[in-house]
């Protein structure tokens, strides 16, 4: 894996993601004039792109059933070939000796698309492409790192286990030369040091041995920040965090940050006017109340601050039940409500708590001082998560779904973690495009 933006990626699916685009430029440009039209032709392979990432059919590319393989690419070369044709229509291709060879070969150019990703899926499946890495070690660490590999298979690993044999009276050079027949044998490529307490139990001579061979080694806990973008809490020192890369603050990243939230904002404020002007109307017919809800939350160092929110839910939502997460399909929520709440409409007036500096376009998101005080007594490096300011949208928000527990609370906080240890402005745009996928595909909102 590589790291780009902040974010890792497997040098094999990256690698097929290239190799897909500059095989289908060659497609479009074998035989055909295109007279300086290049607008025209990078357009379609452009335009077919997108729509695939944002029907989540980009690497690692899901393992699907051939059905919804099918069908979801389909769709999404649907969606493409309206937009392309919208576009030709409103400004035509010129006409040269090629113009009819290049209609030919756009029209091919969805069935080019999914046999391409059918082969590799296929190559996928049946194991020809995966990695080959090994997991030393056992209990929790072991167990929680074999199963997610083995559940997110489109990562592209095929697991192998070997318990090291703590046993003092075991041979160490005999436990070196099985471990060493296993590599070779197998075709290792990396290995996983998955164990709780090393001190005195760690297999060093092997590893490094296995080291000099020019197999990668990992740390269990860095490894599964890698490929799950998050850190698990569980695992977690506080010397792990002290001597990990990551945590920069330095002044220009703070400053980039700012003037973007201030860009982003007034650009978003703009672009919104035609909702202001709307969806104010709109609460006012369908229900009785304010038209903005603001509502106490913990910000940056712990700082309360009020969040405005179009309100979504009745006047009297929490008169009886008092402070509560919402849940699915939550009777609270007007019918209204449940419509701008999908569509993240609801949220759009906090923009103005990024332009006043109280909130950030990218962060974890705000949460309320009596869900924030039960937090922090039960879940370990809760306060991390305000040495930042909170966000309009953030890593946790597009990688997990909409949380209403404290297991939630859990989950969302590891993948806010890795955010604060990985922020940058690159890193924000990447959560931005994710996001709009997210509110297009409707995930996540309650």
């Amino acid at each position: 894996m590589f790291r780009l933006f902040n974010r890792y990626f497997s040098i094999r699916h990256t690698f097929y993601f290239a190799f897909e685009n500059v095989l289908i430029l060659l497609f479009l440009l074998w035989g055909t004039i295109i007279g300086g039209s290049w607008t025209h032709l990078i357009l379609a392979p452009l335009v077919c792109q997108i729509c695939l990432y944002y029907s989540e059919l980009f690497p690692p590319f899901p393992r699907f059933s051939i059905k919804k393989f099918l069908l979801k690419h389909l769709q999404a070369m649907l969606y493409a070939s309206l937009i392309v044709a919208l576009f030709y229509l409103v400004i035509p291709p010129p006409v040269t000796d090629g113009s009819m060879s290049l209609w030919w070969r756009l029209a091919f150019l969805p069935l080019l698309f999914i046999g391409l990703r059918l082969g590799y899926q296929t190559l996928n499946t049946t194991y020809r492409l995966d990695t080959p890495i090994l997991i030393i070690g056992s209990g929790t660490i072991a167990s929680v790192l074999k199963d997610f590999l083995t559940e997110e298979r489109s990562l592209g690993y095929r697991i192998f286990h070997f318990q090291w044999d703590l046993n003092p009276s075991q041979n160490s050079e005999t436990q070196l030369q099985k471990l060493s027949e296993f590599v070779s044998r197998e075709k290792i490529k990396q290995v996983i040091v998955a164990m709780k307490d090393r001190r005195g139990q760690l297999p060093v001579k092997s590893l490094l041995n296995l080291r000099v061979q020019g197999i990668q080694v990992f740390e269990a806990v860095s490894f599964y920040e890698r490929v799950a973008g998050k850190l698990c809490v569980d695992w977690l020192k506080p010397s792990t965090l002290i001597f990990s890369e990551g945590f920069n603050r330095i002044n220009l990243i703070r400053i980039a940050k700012r003037a973007s939230d201030i860009f982003f904002s007034l650009v978003g404020l703009f672009v919104s006017i035609p909702i202001f002007l709307t969806v104010p109307l709109l609460i006012k017919m369908t229900s009785k109340g304010p038209v903005f809800y603001r509502q106490e939350r913990v910000g940056e160092n712990g700082k309360p601050f009020m969040v405005m929110k179009f309100r979504s839910m009745r006047q009297d939502a929490e008169k009886v039940s008092g402070p509560v997460w919402a849940t699915e399909d939550d009777p609270r929520v007007t019918s209204l409500g449940k419509m701008i709440r999908l569509l993240r409409i609801d949220e759009i007036p906090q923009m103005i708590n990024v332009l006043r500096g109280e909130m950030s376009f990218v962060g974890p998101r705000p949460e309320r001082p009596l869900f924030v005080e039960q937090l922090r007594e039960n879940i370990p490096y809760y306060d991390l998560r305000f040495t930042v300011k909170p966000g309009l949208t953030g890593w946790a928000q597009v990688k997990y779904r909409y949380g209403s527990t404290e297991q939630d609370a859990l989950e969302k906080l590891q993948y806010d973690l890795y955010y604060i240890k990985h922020l940058s402005p690159l890193f924000d745009l990447t959560i931005v495009l994710e996001t709009i996928r997210v509110v297009l595909l409707g995930k996540g909102a309650r």
